[in-house]
């Protein structure tokens, strides 16, 4: 009887056990962010603040836009991405908290905060918005987490959404999406496997004259290598180096990609494909690079490969639909289908893929 009486509750055990979700976190749990930093937390993540639309990506993709309790000012600009984030309290600027603004958040109005919120912010060390500056304004609010999660470069990619499931208690979200981002990442990789590889020059910015582009180190060096194009700037010492447009000419891209970013009062995703006004602006300033003194002399200009893209797809969690885009772009004939890539992942974060829209001029 003994035996009986004693095997009931071990098999009651085994079936709750067998029962128990397969991802449960066990606490304290302790993480190390991207900055290298170990974060501990002592209960489950209940309310999250995303200083950037990247990691605000991320909370939603995987399913925890309701955890969202604050949001920065590039991720309230862009709230035709992030429908489900609307109406959240802003914090002020990405490179620019409001401090204060997100102590009385955490507070929620009692006198001890409640050590169950966390302010995803980027490593950028040596940055006074960076992850250590993003410390110290928050020392004076005590029991507040600040975990530097950027989700910019493909090699970080699965490390960090893995990192983000654990803190949201989301590991099996985090896994799906891992899942499905390496088979997208895959599809590229088979698709311009064994083609050759075409010089190119990306254009970061050309503001007041002075031209800079991405070299070692930057998420577009690692996602166009993941698209088999090879950068002119990837022998440069600096990651965002300054050139001359002499330099570019003697370079002699076959493609060259401009960086273009979205205004703030912008309400949809891409642009709207031509005839438009959106595709005037951009095709002015095509031949305003084109005017460039030896401009014409380019490969990359003779051939017709001068290409603006729709930057907002170069980085965050639909950083693989912007690859499958660029390696398009550089290899047109490889079996890709970009806009059906972006249109499974819209789908995953609750949108449709819009009618008359591109991300990318001039079209492909």
């Amino acid at each position: 009887m003994k035996i009986q009486l004693f095997s009931v509750p071990v098999a009651l055990v085994i079936v709750a056990l067998l029962l128990a979700p397969a991802w449960a976190a066990e606490y304290p749990l302790t993480i190390t962010d991207s900055a290298g930093r170990e974060v501990t937390f002592t209960q489950p993540i209940e309310r999250v603040i995303v200083t950037s639309s990247d990691a605000a990506e991320a909370v939603v993709m995987l399913g925890a836009a309701d955890k969202v309790v604050g949001i920065s000012d590039t991720v309230k600009n862009k709230g035709y991405y992030f429908p489900l984030l609307k109406g959240k309290q802003s914090v002020g600027k990405w490179n620019a908290l409001d401090y204060e603004m997100i102590g009385a958040i955490a507070s929620n109005g009692e006198d001890t905060i409640v050590p169950d919120i966390v302010v995803i912010g980027y490593s950028y060390p040596g940055k006074s918005y960076g992850i250590y500056g993003l410390e110290k304004g928050l020392e004076p609010f005590k029991n507040i987490k600040a975990v530097a999660l950027e989700f910019t470069k493909p090699e970080n990619m699965t490390r960090e959404v893995e990192i983000l499931g654990q803190i949201l208690g989301k590991e099996e979200q985090a896994s799906d999406y891992i899942k499905w981002y390496d088979e997208k990442a895959k599809s590229i990789k088979n698709a311009v496997e064994g083609t050759n590889l075409p010089v190119v020059y990306v254009e970061w910015s050309s503001s007041g004259g002075d031209l800079s582009t991405l070299g070692p180190g930057s998420a577009f060096d690692q996602v166009l290598k993941l698209a088999r194009g090879y950068n002119i700037a990837g022998t440069l010492e600096d990651t965002y180096p300054k050139v001359d447009w002499e330099w570019v000419v003697t370079e002699n891209p076959e493609v060259i990609i401009v960086r273009q970013t979205q205004p703030t009062d912008h309400a949809q995703i891409g642009w709207e494909s031509a005839p438009s006004q959106e595709a005037i602006k951009l095709q002015n300033a095509k031949n305003m690079l084109m005017e460039r003194s030896g401009a014409s002399r380019i490969k990359a200009a003779k051939s017709d490969r001068i290409y603006f893209m729709d930057w907002d797809i170069m980085n965050g969690l639909d950083q693989v639909v912007g690859a499958t885009y660029l390696a398009k772009v550089l290899h047109p004939k490889a079996d890709l289908n970009p806009e059906g890539v972006y249109s499974e992942y819209l789908e995953r974060i609750g949108l449709e893929y819009p009618d008359g829209r591109t991300m990318v001029y001039p079209e492909m």
